[in-house]
């Protein structure tokens, strides 16, 4: 992530259209994907249907499988599908990071790329509340797919990949933080400290396959272990520690969406 950090430090001169003043409100979808071939594209199906997307950005993180052929043929049907590939597995911030500076959309909507029972519904859900300014950021919450996903959601909902903000937010991040698995975390800590309107929506029926049902029981604990790891590390960089006092000293900003 040095080159992520270097460019977080020395912000481009030119600047992302404020969504809460642009007449033009326009949405890239930014998807982060490493070995989802089977599985991205019924994701980008899906996203074929919600015409208000005006990009869908796959950023093949260093993939060995097919996820780019896949996504590639997706884009034939759907001129709004563009793939970046990154040659080496960088981590899902830096992927993030990489769709971020390929856009100049003023709302970003950030999906994991192995997404089951995803519907158009829960996509508009999600940005909605982002375009009609009742919410800085969306965090979509997994209800009735799959009870172990339901769980992780309910117990740690600050973790969901799910979520749509307004671009301009990406510039109050901790970098440093986001690397690895550390994007939802350096998200949340900054929208603690800067105190944005959080929107919790329910996706029913949504759910993704848990990292031990893909890789077998022992890679994929140790898969998730790292992944803890990288998200305890998050927080801390990220400024968590300050969020302890802001916690009891300011009246909470997040909602849920009835």
């Amino acid at each position: 992530m040095n080159n992520v950090l270097q460019k977080a430090r020395n912000p481009q001169a030119e600047s992302y259209p404020d969504i809460t003043t642009s007449p033009t409100r326009t949405i890239a979808a930014i998807i982060p994907a490493y070995n989802e071939a089977g599985r991205i594209r019924r994701v980008l199906q899906t996203l074929h249907d919600v015409r208000q997307l005006g990009e869908i950005i796959v950023v093949d993180d260093g993939s060995s499988d097919g996820t780019a052929q896949e996504s590639r043929l997706e884009a034939e049907s759907d001129a709004r599908i563009r793939l970046i590939i990154q040659p080496t597995n960088m981590g899902k911030g830096q992927a993030i990071y990489s769709g971020w500076q390929a856009t100049r959309a003023n709302c970003i909507l950030m999906l994991d790329a192995d997404l089951c029972g995803l519907t158009s519904q829960h996509i508009v859900d999600l940005y909605q509340p982002v375009l009609a300014g009742q919410a800085d950021m969306t965090i979509g919450l997994f209800h009735g797919g799959y009870w172990r996903t339901d769980l992780s959601h309910w117990a740690t909902p600050w973790l969901s990949g799910q979520r749509c903000f307004r671009a301009d937010l990406l510039k109050k991040i901790s970098w440093e933080a986001a690397a690895g698995y550390g994007i939802e975390t350096a998200l949340t800590v900054a929208a603690q400290l800067n105190d944005w309107k959080i929107v919790k929506v329910p996706w029913l029926g949504a759910w993704h396959t848990p990292s031990e049902d893909r890789r077998g029981f022992w890679r994929g604990m140790g898969r998730r272990s790292m992944m803890y790891l990288q998200i305890i590390r998050a927080w801390y960089v990220a400024g968590g520690l300050m969020c302890l006092g802001i916690r009891f000293g300011r009246k909470s900003r997040v909602s849920n969406l009835n």
